[in-house]
């Protein structure tokens, strides 16, 4: 009788030692998954799925029905941005764009300054008055044209850019002078800065980041594997 209470005794320390262990094993994965997730990068807004939500924000150029779409992400004072703009987005346009292979979306942008001010934006909102005209395409590219000379990023060089143009200057300097489009490219720039960008150009390929002024053959290995050409 006694052996067997001893027994019994026995075997109640064990269990105990078996469940304060498991507890204790416990704890230790819920603190490791609890400093996983504290650490972990945190997921990745889609700018592809902000301009098809809101596409007052961001500019098409191209087919809207086009197999592919790829999001720039430029700034106004950015020497690659002017780059790629003026030399390489010429040649994927005609090779990709005009043949209604691609959609190409601009999302109006400025990089923040030192400051924590954003020094171009007045060209984003300019280049966002001129689409009210259907006229950004031309402009976005002028506006480029302008970097190095005392007209850029300047009202009188965007009311020269849309003269030029033969824009409604009228109604285009009143959109300039109610800074009318500031609030949507303030919410661009936080939405780019939740999708990773962090410098200019970058560029989402049906989604996937490329960052920087790529030789156009990048551009085309990316386009063709998703067009399957």
């Amino acid at each position: 009788m006694a052996k067997r209470a001893r027994n019994r005794r026995t075997a109640n320390k064990q269990t105990n030692w078996l469940l304060i262990g498991g507890l204790v094993v416990g704890g230790i994965v819920i603190f490791a998954g609890l400093i996983f997730l504290a650490f972990r990068e945190p997921a990745r807004l889609s700018l592809l799925g902000f301009c098809n939500n809101n596409p007052e924000n961001c500019i098409v150029v191209g087919n809207e029905d086009a197999e592919v779409t790829v999001v720039e992400v430029s700034d106004y004072g950015c020497s690659h941005c002017r780059d790629f703009n003026l030399e390489t987005s010429p040649l994927l346009e005609a090779q990709y764009v005009d043949s209604d292979k691609v959609k190409w979306v601009v999302l109006p942008f400025a990089l923040q300054g030192q400051t924590g001010t954003f020094p171009t934006m007045p060209s984003a909102v300019a280049a966002m008055c001129a689409n009210q005209q259907g006229a950004f395409a031309d402009f976005h590219q002028s506006l480029f044209e302008l970097q190095g000379t005392q007209f850029f990023n300047t009202e009188d060089g965007f009311m020269q850019v849309a003269a030029a143009l033969e824009m409604d200057t009228n109604a285009f300097g009143s959109c300039l002078a109610n800074n009318s489009y500031a609030d949507t490219v303030i919410e661009n720039i936080t939405m780019a800065q939740q999708a990773g960008v962090s410098s200019t150009p970058s560029f989402f390929i049906d989604g996937e980041l490329l960052p920087g002024n790529q030789p156009i053959s990048i551009f085309q290995q990316r386009l063709d594997a998703l067009l399957g050409s």
